[in-house]
């Protein structure tokens, strides 16, 4: 950022408050992480693997379906952050009624707490999904393109080193023996939507300047005519989605770590927070790496890194579940599923930031999402496979087709940089 000339307006407070949003959104998550805490919590009070593949695979779908509409609005809008803004409160503020819930009807009714978790996971995600678009489009007008890979790198490690310390309260809450198994969990929803709503006030210091319109309200079929002619026009575009199709679909069994770690592991209930710490870890790990390679190599680059350490991962929870000795493996696995969450969407992001110009990034965002949408099903049939195959060989499918997904990203190594609009 030492180019004042080029930077845009604003440019600290803007990474300062957009790093602020990134830190205190992973603190929260933390509370209400969906690989994590949330199948461990439905696990615990269901037992049911089918219901850990049912919310995944809710939240696979509505993460998808609104990021057309958003697309669309930001095209008739001149700003980002207000749909940004108001997007992340209709989605968080669910959480506090999820918590009331818990703590009032965990123990006598069950399917309450589980339709009100749908709801306000649906919800959540809905709002996630609007994000992916106007987030990273917000992103790409207020930070300096040469800072940009290192923007999401220290964004990743430090949300990642507050998330870490969020685990470690995640197993001292859920070690609380003087308060009740629903209040412990009550307690942990709780603090996640506390820290989430703290992340919006981080968003409000950004100042965002108005850019031209494309066009003059929201039309959602005219931006999906522009997904379909965009997607014949550009192969750097079909082959990124491909990938991120390929790689998308063995990280369905990752909500499955836990579940299988709580079958196999004396005591595991008492490391849902390690596990959330070796994931932050890993997180921060990625950050560093990926934000070098996007910077110093390529955004593609960050993405084969990502496929390459996601194949390791299902790797080592196989070879973990078949050993006398599962816990240091799945430690690492952890770990390594850290380093994909925190890899993997930005590094796509990324590249599709650069590839596309200005006018266009909503719209190829948008199509990421939408296309993205065939994997929903994914986690609802990883539990159907984990209900009646050895949970090993699903781990181990997963990663063989991993590394079918790490040849695909080899194909990136031609990345362009982003284009001028055609005329």
């Amino acid at each position: 950022m030492s180019d004042n000339t080029t930077r845009p307006p604003h440019a600290t407070r803007n990474v300062l408050a957009l790093i602020g949003d990134f830190i205190f959104f992973s603190i929260g998550f933390a509370f209400y992480d969906p690989l994590v805490v949330v199948p461990a919590f439905v696990s615990e009070f269901t037992g049911s693997q089918l219901l850990v593949g049912l919310f995944s695979t809710l939240r696979a779908l509505v993460i998808t379906v609104p990021q057309i509409w958003a697309a669309s609005v930001l095209e008739a809008r001149p700003r980002a952050k207000p749909l940004l803004v108001w997007s992340s409160v209709g989605g968080r503020l669910p959480i506090l009624l999820l918590s009331f819930a818990v703590f009032l009807w965990a123990e006598t009714q069950m399917w309450l707490v589980m339709v009100i978790l749908a709801l306000s996971a649906m919800l959540f995600f809905t709002s996630e999904g609007l994000n992916g678009v106007s987030w990273p489009a917000l992103v790409a007008k207020v930070v300096p393109e040469e800072f940009r890979g290192r923007f999401f790198g220290l964004g990743q490690f430090f949300s990642s080193l507050g998330a870490a310390a969020a685990g470690y309260v995640v197993n001292r809450i859920l070690d609380l023996q003087s308060l009740e198994r629903a209040s412990r969990w009550s307690l942990l929803f709780l603090l996640g939507f506390v820290w989430l709503m703290i992340s919006v006030g981080s968003m409000l210091f950004v100042r965002e300047k108005p850019a031209a319109r494309v066009s003059e309200r929201p039309d959602v079929r005219q931006s999906l005519r522009k997904v379909w002619a965009y997607l014949r026009e550009d192969r750097w575009l079909r082959r990124v989605i491909v990938v991120q199709l390929v790689i998308a679909t063995p990280a369905a069994t990752f909500a499955f770590f836990v579940v299988r770690a709580r079958q196999i592991i004396p005591d595991v209930s008492t490391m849902i927070g390690t596990f959330v710490i070796l994931q932050s870890v890993g997180s921060a790990v990625a950050a560093l790496v990926g934000g070098m390679l996007v910077d110093r190599v390529g955004s593609w680059a960050a993405i084969r890194a990502a496929a390459g350490v996601e194949a390791l991962a299902l790797l080592v929870v196989t070879v973990g579940g078949l050993s006398a000795v599962p816990l240091p493996f799945y430690l690492v696995a952890f770990f390594l599923m850290g380093f994909v969450n925190g890899a993997s969407w930005w590094s796509f992001s990324a590249y599709l930031l650069d590839m596309a110009p200005e006018e266009r990034r909503p719209i190829y965002l948008a199509t990421s999402g939408i296309l993205a949408s065939v994997t929903v099903l994914n986690p609802l049939i990883a539990g159907a496979l984990f209900e009646t195959l050895p949970p090993e060989l699903v781990f181990g499918a997963a990663s063989a087709l991993t590394v079918v997904g790490l040849a695909l990203a080899w194909t990136l190594r031609q990345g362009v940089p982003a284009r001028k609009p055609a005329h």
